[in-house]
Order: C-alpha cells, then sequence, then structure tokens
C-alpha cells in the first residue's frame, strides 16, 4: 500500500515520466537492495521492476484522472499486452501487443544510449539498482533523448494537412530551426529503426482508417530529406540523442 499511496498523492498534471522516477523511487525505498549487491537478488529487482512500471503508471493515470482504482492484475502473458490492456480496461489486439511489442524491441536495440549510460554511471559507484534506473529514467525524459518523441508528436499534430505541413517546416528550415525528431548524433546518414517502425505505423493507421497524421509524418520525413540535400552543412542531429 506504501507505494499505491504515493501514486494516489500524484497530481493528474504530472508528467507521466516524473510518475515513473518517483515509483521507481519509491519501490526501492520499500523492497531496498540489500547492502551485497547479489546478482540473482539484481536480477529480482529488475522483472519486479519491468512487471511494475505499466501497472504503477497506469494505477496512477486512472485514479489521477478519474478517481478509480483499478485492479492492475491482468491474464495477459506479455509486458506490451498488460500496458495495452490497463490502458483502455480491455484486452487488446493481437495487432496492438504486437506493434507495441515492435516498439520495446527497437528501443532495447538501442543500447548504449544517454539514459543507459547515465544508469550505469550510478551503478558504476556502487549505488543500488533502484537509483540507477530512476537517474536513467530522468535522462530519458530529456528533450535530447526519449522526450524527443514529444516534440516530433507535437509537430506533425499542429498541421491539418500536408500542404500546410510541408509550408511550414519549409519555413522553419529556412529559418535554420531545429526540427526535433529528424537527425540523430549516431545515425548521421539514417536511424535503420526507421523502416521498421513506419511500417507498424501504417498498419496502425490503415486499421483505424485514419492515415492524417501519417501522411503527415510522411511528408514531413520527404520534405526534410529535400532540404538536407539543399542545405547539406545543417545541424541536423543537434536536438536529439
Amino acid at each position: 500500500m506504501d507505494v499505491q499511496d504515493i501514486l494516489e498523492s500524484i497530481p493528474a498534471s504530472t508528467h507521466p515520466m516524473d510518475v515513473l522516477r518517483t515509483a521507481c523511487s519509491a519501490m526501492g525505498a520499500v523492497l531496498p537492495e540489500g547492502e551485497d549487491h547479489k546478482l540473482a537478488e539484481a536480477r529480482d529487482i529488475a522483472d519486479r521492476l519491468m512487471a511494475s512500471f505499466g501497472s504503477m503508471l497506469l494505477y496512477w493515470y486512472h485514479f489521477s484522472h478519474s478517481g478509480r482504482r483499478i485492479d492492475v492484475e491482468t491474464d495477459d502473458d506479455s509486458i506490451g499486452g498488460h500496458f495495452l490492456h490497463l490502458l483502455h480496461g480491455r484486452k487488446p489486439s493481437e495487432l496492438w501487443v504486437r506493434s507495441m511489442h515492435t516498439s520495446l524491441n527497437l528501443y532495447a536495440e538501442h543500447e548504449f544510449n544517454a539514459s543507459t549510460f547515465a544508469a550505469r554511471v550510478i551503478a558504476g559507484t556502487g549505488s543500488d539498482m533502484y537509483s540507477a534506473l530512476t537517474g536513467a529514467v530522468g535522462a530519458l525524459k530529456g528533450p535530447k533523448h526519449g522526450g524527443a518523441n514529444e516534440f516530433a508528436f507535437d509537430t506533425i499534430g499542429r498541421y491539418d494537412n500536408v500542404d500546410d505541413a510541408e509550408k511550414d517546416i519549409v519555413r522553419r528550415v529556412g529559418e535554420k530551426q531545429v526540427i526535433i525528431g529528424f537527425g540523430h548524433p549516431v545515425y548521421t546518414i539514417a536511424d535503420p529503426r526507421n523502416q521498421v517502425i513506419k511500417e507498424v505505423a501504417r498498419t496502425l493507421s490503415l486499421e483505424a482508417a485514419n492515415m492524417k497524421l501519417f501522411n503527415i509524418s510522411a511528408r514531413v520525413e520527404e520534405v526534410m530529406w529535400r532540404e538536407k540535400k539543399m542545405f547539406p552543412n545543417l545541424d541536423w542531429y543537434s536536438a536529439t540523442s
């Protein structure tokens, strides 16, 4: 009940990453890791957190937004399925679960990023796993790391149609604005994950019979490639890492 009480005290206006950061730290206080940092115990903590993150986040979400104390136990056999079930209150389709897992696997394959590095630095000081992962969540929230996804979504969501998107992106590039979500300091030519997740987005959009956001994002991508060829010296990847 201790972690649940903390989740219920977090305001609805809180950023979800802040909720995860707080929840991870709270679990570290309630179920602390031993000072000897045994490997078996560390693995148990990792399993516990992977199983609990979705439950904690969705418990907070439903309680803070509608006052409902949801049951976080489901019969799903996967992290993605469990998360989507709690989010929507019903068992998700196989397509949704597969899409969720594709996204999670792509993030896992991007292994030595800023948040992973932050976790390793903290763990390297001899601190506990909860502290390491709390720091990693804080790093992931940043707009130059995982937070870039939110900015990219805001970008494509502001336009009514593909022509408005192209016109505005050309203007912004001409003003040397950074278009967050396009470019990467490691994948300087192209992010190999893009084609995989792009097909996932296309499939989900077709299923929903709503291609608006997909078409806008595809047009923005097309414009960015074209502008990159015209202005090769611009710093295309200063905003994401």
